[in-house]
């Protein structure tokens, strides 16, 4: 499995699953903005687009979002990982 073939919905269960107390919104907005989880070189050009785009998102929040983000890229491209 690449990247590409990262399924949104597992990352937003997977995501929620490690940190209940993210808002769902909130890791659906950053999903959907970005698409692909970002190198962590780029965490802070995304977490400055999701906050201009969306402000109710917090940057503190964007972050904890693309880690867990990455953690679930790493598990998916595992072929023993289910």
């Amino acid at each position: 499995m690449s990247d590409d073939d990262l399924d949104l919905a597992e990352a937003a269960a997977f995501i929620l699953g490690e940190r209940p107390s993210l808002s769902e919104d909130d890791v659906w907005t950053v999903l959907n903005e970005l698409g692909d989880p970002p190198v962590r070189t780029a965490d802070d050009m995304a977490v400055d687009l999701i906050v201009r785009l969306h402000p109710a998102v917090r940057a503190r929040d964007v972050r904890m979002i693309l880690g867990e983000w990455r953690a679930y890229a790493r598990l998916a491209v595992e072929h023993d990982w289910d």
